[in-house]
């Protein structure tokens, strides 16, 4: 395979760089939704989908946007706490959708309701709602979904970054709007923004600027940098400008950035899974693709 290079000023890529953003593109991304994404989404919303197709339909539903956000994205800085902080959210927003609709849970003025089910649910399991770290999040991303009904009856948070880019290719005041939500960061954000994006086909559409917002950078993601990435010091580089790169070089390779990432974390978290081992395990793939 020939070197890619489109432009003189930027590094070209060798044919190793170039199989690796194919396979993990490929094969690994493939692994990642299958194994990964959609088993998520099927847990947060008790819905047996299976194409992205339906997925797009269902989350264009406010009360699965929700349950996914909640269950699967929200909590990713819990650590071990995770599931349990998941599985009582999801649990506390059942229960206040017991005595009404989805859609008046949304013309609320705010999001204390669910959060004193949360707080509910917390002490009828003697566990301690830990007010500080979680309330901004539980009734944070109830108030965006209320504050996006207000702006456009759907209250769908999929549908919002969705319209978004639509409407202006950008996605950085989304992005920046979730991340304010107190308990939520920017690698949660992205990480949502990202399978968002997978999922609904809008890598394409969405400015170039802004895709560094769709580009979690993980400690797998800056491991790949010194086989992918042909330029000094990435060791050092800013997470914004590691996700920059990786599309960059992404676009060379001919493969799609969000894809790149989705099976990267698949590759690392169910192939590599201990960061000591990465390069053998680059060098392995390598060795079996020829």
């Amino acid at each position: 395979m020939e070197p890619a290079s489109q432009n003189r000023d930027i590094p070209p890529l060798d044919s190793k760089a170039i199989q690796l953003y194919q396979l993990i593109a490929g094969q690994y991304c493939d692994k990642y939704v299958s194994n990964f994404l959609i088993p998520q989404l099927q847990k947060a919303t008790k819905k047996e989908l299976a194409t992205l197709e339906e997925w797009q339909t269902e989350l264009d539903n406010p009360l699965s946007s929700l349950q996914v956000f909640l269950g699967y994205y929200g909590f990713a800085r819990r650590g071990k706490d995770r599931d349990e902080c998941s599985r009582t959210a999801l649990k506390a927003l059942n229960q206040v959708l017991e005595t009404q609709s989805i859609q008046e849970l949304l013309e609320q003025p705010d999001g204390t309701q669910l959060w004193e089910a949360y707080e509910a649910e917390c002490q009828s399991k003697s566990r301690k709602s830990n007010e500080t770290q979680n309330r901004g999040l539980v009734q944070g991303i109830l108030e965006l979904a209320q504050e996006i009904y207000r702006e456009d009856k759907s209250g769908s948070i999929a549908t919002w970054l969705v319209d978004g880019v639509d409407n202006s290719d950008r996605l950085e005041p989304q992005f920046l709007r979730i991340v304010d939500i107190r308990g939520v960061g920017p690698k949660s954000t992205s990480t949502f923004v990202r399978d968002i994006a997978f999922l609904y086909n809008l890598e394409r559409d969405i400015h170039p600027a802004d895709r560094i917002y769709i580009q979690p950078v993980d400690r797998w993601l800056r491991a790949i940098t010194e086989y992918v990435v042909p330029e000094p010091n990435m060791e050092k580089a800013a997470d914004w400008v590691v996700a920059g790169k990786i599309n960059k070089y992404a676009r060379l390779a001919k493969v799609s950035g969000v894809k790149f990432n989705l099976g990267l974390t698949y590759f690392g978290q169910r192939v590599v899974r201990d960061p000591e081992r990465f390069s053998s395990e680059i060098k392995k793939l390598l060795a079996d693709a020829t």
